[in-house]
């Protein structure tokens, strides 16, 4: 594996010592050092979000953690734009009987556009679209 995408459930878990999955995500990133990690725009607001209502000390942690994966040059933020917004609205809808959020129908798009299989999240949506999850 030469990359992986990263959902937001690696980034709560790797930004927060208290999360259950804190240790795990630790771990992967040790695992995975010379792995070139992507992401979007759009999982990073979902990850802020997540430590929105969590008090100063968790919000100043999210936009640190979101602000070294900005300048980390294991990262490949790509921008959520326009297109992407409304290819995804079309996957969101073209599967009804799933319950993939909005954010997940994007990512999933990224990653068939860049030939990314494998995902760093505990998400099963992932492995119902045929990606390997990788979370231990």
């Amino acid at each position: 594996m030469t990359k992986a995408f990263v959902d937001t459930w690696f980034f709560i878990g790797y930004t927060n010592r208290f999360d259950s999955d804190h240790r795990r995500a630790m771990q992967i990133d040790r695992r995975l050092g010379g792995v070139r990690l992507i992401t979007h725009d759009a999982v990073l607001s979902e990850f802020l979000t997540f430590f929105a209502e969590s008090g100063r000390y968790w919000r100043e942690s999210a936009a640190d953690m979101v602000r070294r994966v900005l300048l980390d040059h294991r990262f490949e933020v790509l921008p959520a734009d326009r297109s992407l917004f409304l290819t995804a609205v079309n996957h969101y809808a073209d599967r009804l009987d799933k319950e993939y959020s909005l954010v997940d129908c994007m990512s999933m798009l990224v990653m068939k556009d860049h030939g990314i299989t494998h995902v760093l999240t505990n998400d099963h949506h992932f492995r119902q679209e045929g990606f390997t999850v990788v979370n231990e």
